[in-house]
């Protein structure tokens, strides 16, 4: 299982070399993409979306307090992992290896992704102070993190590896506030 996903990572990486330019505007695509989607989520209407290549932007409308999880979004979370975390829990155990390399592709990715689009030059990044933006991305991206690998070592399917991990944080600021209401 383990093996198939690094494959599929390392494969990304031989794979960049050959597709460059299409990559940079698979970036951008995933990056306003994923803006998209969580603007959805968040029962935002969308205007417009633009794609192209190293430039791209979305038009919306809704609430101004949910602003930070659109604009940080596409710097936090692997959008096209989760998806096929989705759909790998519905596959016939012979076709996993197979799949278990497109979800090592996906997170060379979204690897990628996160390494060339993480900047304080972002406007996405610069339109909240700085030291939140980041406390917010990694820590995003912690939990993600966690989310994939529970998904894998545990074989919950990624919903239940979401619940465990929300209710062990929220288990864990419980134990604290105790804690520190005795104190």
């Amino acid at each position: 299982m383990y093996k198939w996903t690094g494959v599929g990572f390392v494969a990304f990486f031989v794979l960049s070399i050959f597709f460059n330019r299409n990559l940079r505007w698979m970036a951008t695509f995933s990056h306003e993409l994923t803006h998209t989607i969580v603007s959805l989520l968040l029962f935002r209407k969308i205007h417009s979306f633009s794609a192209g290549t190293g430039n791209g932007e979305i038009y919306t409308s809704g609430n101004s307090h949910t602003m930070i999880f659109v604009d940080l979004a596409p710097y936090c979370l692997p959008i096209f992992t989760y998806i096929l975390l989705a759909i790998r829990m519905m596959l016939m155990p012979d076709m996993l290896m197979y799949f278990d390399i497109l979800i090592g592709i996906s997170i060379g990715f979204h690897t990628f992704c996160f390494w060339t689009q993480t900047g304080s030059y972002q406007t996405d990044i610069n339109n909240h102070p700085l030291f939140y933006s980041f406390l917010y991305i990694w820590t995003a991206r912690l939990f993600n993190l966690t989310v994939i690998l529970l998904s894998y070592w545990h074989s919950k399917n990624v919903f239940t590896a979401i619940w465990y991990v929300i209710s062990n944080i929220w288990q864990k600021f419980q134990y604290l506030y105790t804690y520190m209401s005795w104190t």
